[in-house]
């Protein structure tokens, strides 16, 4: 299997999630180069990155859940989940997390409201040459002291996340189409 290598960059000036709120409190954005026979069509590579997460990433968001739920933070989205072949559309969501926005077949932008902070995940393909990358792009704006206190523990977990779940899903997703088995 091919490795996937994702790296920090900064935020493209460019991505929905730039634009999305009013301040920004926290900016991080990884990026990777998609294999040439890999798709790069921006629902699947959405679908790849947010539906086939490693394992210990979903116990987070897990225990995530129940350490929150007391404190009253949302646990769950209601969003209508996409069909797994229709074009990920505003209003519907990918595993946990509701599309908010979409810019053709260039970048998905999902995110949430809640009463201590607001976040916004953008997905790119960036296309050069014959090359093509990925940019997750994530944004946060922090409503009140809960909010700060709690993305204490997340921030340093985030950065680690995210590459994982960009790494695990899209080398998932060449091994899928070759009809290897990972």
């Amino acid at each position: 299997m091919e490795k996937i290598v994702v790296q920090k960059i900064d935020v493209p000036s460019t991505s929905l999630a730039m634009r999305s709120l009013p301040r920004l409190d926290f900016a991080d954005a990884f990026k990777c180069q998609l294999l040439e026979d890999q798709s790069q069509n921006i629902d699947s590579v959405t679908r790849a990155i947010f539906l086939t997460m490693p394992q210990w990433v979903a116990q987070l968001l897990e225990l995530r859940n129940v350490i929150v739920r007391p404190f009253g933070l949302k646990t769950s989205i209601d969003a209508v989940p996409s069909s797994s072949q229709d074009e990920l559309q505003p209003g519907t969501a990918v595993g946990a997390f509701e599309i908010l926005d979409r810019r053709q077949n260039e970048e998905i932008m999902l995110g949430e409201d809640d009463k201590h902070l607001d976040y916004r995940v953008s997905i790119q393909l960036k296309r050069e040459e014959k090359k093509c990358w990925v940019v997750v792009s994530t944004v946060v704006k922090f409503n009140n002291w809960l909010g700060r206190a709690y993305f204490l523990p997340v921030r340093p977990v985030h950065k680690i996340i995210v590459p994982a779940m960009m790494r695990y899903g899209l080398e998932r997703s060449i091994s899928d189409a070759s009809g290897e088995t990972a």
